[in-house]
């Protein structure tokens, strides 16, 4: 009973908290039937909270509204044909986020995602996958990172072709 309420207080005495973020990068689509994809501009922009269990590890499940899909070109015969998929995501990823000291931090973990938007009604409404990033946190609480996601579901049942993002993220913490 000692040991069980000393490791909950030490864990309720860890900083953690509140953030929001915004960022830009890149997306596209990735696997078999991916050929003539290009990456295209993206963006998102949330909020997050992270649950610190230790000096070094903390939890941090956030919402956020993401912008994917990709730039495509093709060539039948003598006309090439080209587009841009632009897919919008309701995204829910959950980190694990390593705090190497005071300012960095790295992490990783996994998303799911809605559909909420797209040109295309042929695109399965869920998607998920695998998430990496890391961050310098300033002392003022303003935050500076880089992230990258990997889709691990197809993105409509007849091809095997999967999200994938690179991007920045600024934010600040509370």
């Amino acid at each position: 009973m000692m040991a069980f309420a000393v490791i909950t207080l030490s864990a309720a005495a860890q900083k953690g908290g509140f953030d929001v973020k915004a960022g830009f990068g890149l997306s596209s689509f990735m696997g078999d039937a991916a050929d003539g994809a290009d990456a295209k501009f993206n963006w998102k922009v949330g909020a997050g909270y992270e649950i610190r269990i230790n000096k070094l590890i903390g939890i941090e499940p956030s919402l956020m509204l993401n912008s994917k899909g990709a730039a495509w070109s093709y060539w039948e015969g003598r006309v090439k044909y080209s587009g841009t998929e632009n897919l919008l995501y309701l995204e829910m990823p959950a980190m694990c986020n390593f705090h190497l000291n005071r300012n960095w931090v790295l992490g990783a973990g996994l998303y799911c995602a809605y559909l909420v938007d797209d040109d295309d009604t042929d695109f399965d409404n869920f998607d998920a996958g695998l998430r990496i990033g890391g961050k310098y946190q300033f002392d003022s609480g303003f935050f500076l990172g880089l992230d990258a996601s990997f889709g691990g579901v197809d993105l409509d049942k007849h091809y095997d072709a999967q999200n994938i993002t690179f991007g920045t993220v600024v934010g600040f913490a509370f």
